[in-house]
């Protein structure tokens, strides 16, 4: 985790915890049980505890919809998930309501979580302080604008300069296609900040191709799921001594439903193509559906994809309405946890370039053993990245 983000991270929680009060209303319930511990027979004093604990569920119920899966994942890697989690209520309420009969045990478990979150929350806020003091801040982004970062495993580059160079120049040439299918014209891709420790690339790009961008990776992390569970089922039919034909229709559906979403993924690429060139929107065409395997191929093995959008009033309407759109997908991508058998590419196809003719490699899954060549007949004109 880079500084920077770091920073970003601790702000988040502070103001969270501050907005929906959660500590204030956890150490509410902790008195309110105190006092029933010590007098259990005061009528007002359970009444007292019903009011807190319902505030208390009520504003850890909002949790959810407050933390997008980017932030959660890095709320856990700094050591508050168990302080921030959605079931942190449920957790409270089932303790309370396992010892009603012994309500110093409850009271002893919430005044300990209360303790310990109290503890991280003062860490937090030094952390936080200490970092101001170094000039370390939050990359904040302009209104009206959007950004996209990618957090690059190193297994996919394998530490080599060489091979990190590469998937820079795929990152990079992957955006100006879509941009170009969108637009009719490559634009640049502009470099925002480059961090290392997990190499993470935060860029500036064209808005359209952004927002197709976190379409298509949204409708691949959906079929994701459906994969998952395939893989699953094949598993325990696997482990149970099954053979032969039901296993090779699970492989098959897995197959079929890469396929279709690199399909349907091309396809929205490049719905309304603006040029006028039928030849090159083949040619472009064979490119995008390219990258998009490979991009889906490497989210699989552990690339993450960030987006951050401040849509605004002074935007006219079309540009409002993508910058809104980039924010809500922002706020659901999940990424699966790296398989140890990856489907989509080998280990030769995750930085798979094409070749100096312009002819693609064609990508498959991993039990297709054949390959084959998908030759353009235009020549790569410049306008590639």
């Amino acid at each position: 985790m880079t500084s920077e983000r770091l920073f970003s991270i601790l702000n988040f929680v502070a103001s969270l915890d501050k907005t929906l009060g959660l500590q204030t209303k956890l150490e509410a319930v902790r008195d309110a049980l105190n006092n029933i511990a010590g007098q259990p027979a005061q009528a007002s004093y359970q009444s007292t505890l019903a009011a807190a604990l319902a505030a208390f569920t009520e504003a850890v119920s909002k949790l959810p919809t407050s933390i997008t899966p980017s932030q959660a994942a890095a709320i856990r890697e700094i050591g508050g998930e168990d302080f921030f989690e959605p079931a942190l209520g449920e957790k409270v309420v089932t303790s309370i309501q396992t010892h009603a009969m012994t309500p110093s045990v409850a009271r002893d478990f919430v005044q300990e979580l209360s303790q310990r979150r109290a503890a991280f929350l003062e860490t937090v806020r030094s952390a936080r302080q200490s970092l101001e003091k170094l000039q370390i801040k939050e990359s904040r982004l302009g209104a009206g604008t959007a950004d996209v970062a990618f957090i690059i495993p190193r297994n996919i580059f394998k530490n080599q300069l060489g091979d990190f160079a590469k998937e820079l120049n795929f990152i990079s040439r992957l955006i100006q296609r879509y941009a170009e299918a969108k637009t009719g014209e490559t634009k640049p891709v502009s470099l925002e900040q480059l961090s290392s420790s997990i190499p993470t690339v935060s860029l500036v790009a064209d808005l359209m191709a952004l927002g197709v961008l976190a379409t298509v990776i949204q409708k691949f992390l959906t079929s994701w799921k459906t994969i998952e569970e395939i893989r699953e089922i094949r598993s325990r039919l696997s482990k149970i001594g099954m053979k032969g034909t039901a296993l090779k229709e699970l492989d098959t559906q897995v197959e079929t439903t890469i396929t279709t979403v690199v399909e349907e993924s091309t396809t929205l690429v490049m719905k309304d193509y603006p040029g006028s060139s039928a030849e090159r929107r083949n040619e472009l065409e064979g490119f995008v559906r390219h990258d998009t395997k490979q991009l889906f191929g490497q989210i699989e093995r552990g690339l993450n994809v960030e987006f951050r959008a401040d849509p605004t009033h002074d935007a006219d309407e079309a540009t409002q309405q993508l910058l809104q759109g980039i924010a809500n997908v922002a706020k659901e991508l999940k990424y699966p946890a790296p398989t140890d058998e990856p489907l989509l590419l080998t280990d030769g196809q995750v930085l798979n370039e094409e070749t100096q003719d312009g002819s693609l490699t064609v990508l498959h899954t991993k039990k297709t053993t054949k390959t084959e060549k998908t030759t353009t007949t235009a020549k790569k004109d410049g306008r590639e990245g």
